[in-house]
């Protein structure tokens, strides 16, 4: 469950419900890429500690599959040996979209939200179109270059920064870097440790939102770093890197409604999420975005929005997975995705580097808080309201 991207703050919740229905007296600890198992021996009063170390990722297709076998076994429709069985069918299933597939959705991924998040104009969808490509390349090479793994996000950003630099004079800067970089932004695993910190998982809370805020740091030194390289090879000491989204030339609303399924598609292709539940996830996802857009585009209400388009996605994504018997996880985790505040970090950052308005800076930072917040809030509201005593079959509520 772990390295199919479970909420390890639930993945706790379902450990205990299996060792209980396999009469093992168990306590589980979970943090990012470990788990600690302490099994008790009644008779000898004695404890045994297991260290499992775990990837993390995000599968949800296997996923779904894991969760379907944790239910069947608590509810003793197939046995232990049968759940470990199909445990290992899961493990060694190829993966639900090849390479190539991958590396076009890190393209279409930057194209899209460039156009829906990030006002950007055809000329920004384009240069992040082709940026996003050169990324996904290099994300195969970390894959398969496991020394180059430590300095692929770094590099990236190096080289989105440069190439934006370069094409400066007919794309907007910030548009481009950011939507290029989209599927590094660390603002889901922010509000992921924001949820987990609420949820009283310390350990993991706080080892993910430390882990994102390093990783917003690197980003934007990585952005910075190559437009100084630009501004050093061709003499350009007037030219600073500007962050203001404002700035940009943004395409008619209108054109969201067309790049905001493209989006969510991208983003179920890089979860994997199997494509026969790609409708539900644009349906709940579209619903939350029409919330998203009355309250905070149309009535500028950026306070109360994202807690109600929040709420919103967890209150239907959950009823789904109640009447579908989906997983509700996989459903919602595409919208929450298009939520969170990545990249408001990282423009914070790049403020605080590249001027000396420290105040602007801290500003961005603490929206990017406040949305995590937010966004955190309004899945436990939703949450609460449609499982007021917590699901009996499966932990997986919310992210």
């Amino acid at each position: 469950m772990m390295q199919f991207g479970a909420p390890l703050h639930h993945l706790e919740d379902n450990l205990t419900r299996i060792s209980r229905h396999l009469h093992i007296a168990a306590t589980f600890t979970t943090m990012p890429g470990l788990v600690l198992i302490s099994i008790e021996d009644t008779t000898t009063s004695t404890s045994e500690t297991k260290i499992i170390r775990c990837p993390n990722g995000y599968d949800m297709h296997r996923l779904d599959l894991t969760d379907h076998v944790v239910r069947s076994v608590g509810r003793e429709a197939i046995s232990v040996e049968e759940g470990t069985r199909q445990l290992n069918e899961i493990m060694n299933m190829p993966p639900l979209f090849s390479w190539y597939w991958q590396l076009l959705d890190w393209g279409i991924a930057s194209w899209s939200v460039c156009l829906l998040a990030f006002n950007g104009s055809w000329y920004d969808s384009l240069a992040a179109l082709v940026l996003g490509l050169i990324a996904g390349s290099l994300n195969l090479l970390a894959s398969r270059l496991k020394g180059y793994t430590n300095l692929f996000e770094v590099s990236v950003s190096i080289l989105c920064g440069f190439m934006a630099s370069v094409f400066e004079r007919w794309i907007c800067f910030a548009a481009v870097t950011l939507s290029a970089t989209v599927v590094l932004l660390p603002g889901l695993i922010l509000t992921t440790g924001a949820i987990e910190l609420a949820s009283r998982n310390m350990h993991a809370g706080t080892i993910r939102v430390g882990y994102a805020l390093m990783l917003a740091f690197i980003i934007a030194f990585g952005i910075n770093l190559g437009n100084n390289l630009f501004v050093e090879i061709f003499s350009k000491p007037n030219r600073a890197s500007d962050m203001n989204l404002s700035t940009c030339s943004p395409v008619s609303q209108w054109w969201w409604w067309l790049a905001f399924p493209v989006a969510i598609m991208s983003i179920c292709l890089l979860i994997n999420v199997h494509p026969r539940n790609w409708h539900a996830c644009i349906l709940v996802s579209g619903i939350m975005f029409v919330v998203f857009w009355a309250l905070v585009i149309h009535l500028q209400l950026k306070t109360i929005g994202p807690v109600v388009a929040a709420f919103v996605l967890g209150l239907i994504g959950n009823i789904w997975g109640k009447v579908f018997r989906h997983n509700a996880y996989a459903i919602m985790l595409p919208g929450i995705m298009i939520l969170v505040p990545g990249s408001v970090g990282v423009r914070g950052i790049m403020t605080m580097f590249s001027s000396t308005e420290i105040g602007a800076s801290l500003q961005l930072v603490s929206q990017m808080a406040q949305t995590s917040l937010s966004i955190m809030v309004g899945l436990f509201a939703s949450s609460f309201v449609v499982y007021p005593h917590g699901k009996k079959l499966s932990a997986l509520i919310t992210v």
